[in-house]
């Protein structure tokens, strides 16, 4: 099978109807109205352009060819500034500043470089059309989520494969729904309104569209359910979990998305990883470099 088949061929479920997400939920006539219009007035949710469907099948392929990924690279000018970019800032420390593309992938080596090629993804179509301040708060949130859920997934266990893919779109709702109401016919809302509409739609809409793009499936469960507490304790790290446990990590460095964890909530996400308390000082130490390095 081709790569540019991969997305597409993937058997997934039809999306579920994006209905119902605000039942029980109180909200002022405007906010209401944007709902409403997001929800039921037949508003189109963005489909991957081809040559990024491409990357992203890449960099979810762990059998892909590197000529192959040159080629699907290139055609993409965003993304292949992207990776110059990330592969020459801080957090990944070249020797000496890159200025070939095909030296930048071959630096990084396959395992950097596929998440490489998916924060470019991110970064060059997801984090554009909106409001800027809000748009940056959620790239930035959604960076640093990435890095720190790839090294906690590493401390427990859970498969790193997907750990930086599912830290980068958990919160995926949230650049689509900004995109979406900084539309014209869009109900205009003030940004108290917009951030209370986007804070209740955004998991919903996120496993919606994760789905449509033919996500792996923990990424859509992340989407669906990353705010959502687990209490049990015999519950195994699966994603899900882990994805809450960094927001309480990252809580205390200022780089948590809403609803910010209380600091009691934040402890009990902790003491699920069972670590022992020099342990987690550690943890919590290298968690603050790599927020100061991916911020």
């Amino acid at each position: 099978m081709t790569t540019a088949g991969l997305l597409r061929a993937r058997p997934t479920p039809a999306p579920a109807p994006v209905v119902e997400i605000i039942e029980g939920i109180s909200f002022e006539p405007a906010v209401q109205r944007a709902a409403g219009y997001l929800l039921h007035a037949g508003v189109t949710f963005p489909v991957l352009p081809a040559a990024v469907a491409e990357v992203m099948a890449l960099a979810n392929s762990p059998e892909a060819n590197f000529r192959e990924v040159d080629r699907v690279v290139r055609q993409d000018p965003i993304v292949a500034a992207r990776v110059l970019s990330v592969a020459n800032s801080p957090l990944y420390r070249p020797p000496s500043p890159i200025t070939s593309l095909r030296v930048a992938m071959l630096r990084l080596g396959w395992s950097i470089l596929r998440e490489v090629l998916l924060q470019a993804v991110a970064e060059a179509h997801l984090f554009r059309n909106g409001p800027r301040r809000e748009l940056a708060a959620a790239r930035l949130h959604a960076i640093v989520l990435a890095h720190v859920h790839r090294h906690v997934a590493s401390v427990v266990g859970f498969d790193t494969e997907h750990a930086f893919v599912c830290g980068l779109l958990h919160d995926l709702g949230r650049p689509i729904i900004l995109s979406l109401l900084g539309d014209a016919k869009a109900p205009k809302l003030e940004g108290p309104q917009r951030t209370a509409l986007v804070d209740a739609l955004h998991c919903k809409i996120g496993e919606h569209v994760a789905q449509a793009w033919g996500l792996p499936d923990i990424v859509v469960r992340v989407c669906r359910d990353h705010h959502s507490e687990i209490d049990d304790p015999a519950t195994s790290m699966n994603g899900v979990s882990t994805i809450a446990i960094c927001e309480a990590l990252v809580a205390g460095n200022g780089f948590a998305s809403p609803p910010v964890p209380d600091p009691e909530a934040a402890e009990r996400q902790l003491a699920r990883l069972g670590l022992p308390p020099h342990e987690l000082d550690s943890l919590r130490s290298t968690v603050e470099v790599l927020c100061r390095e991916a911020g």
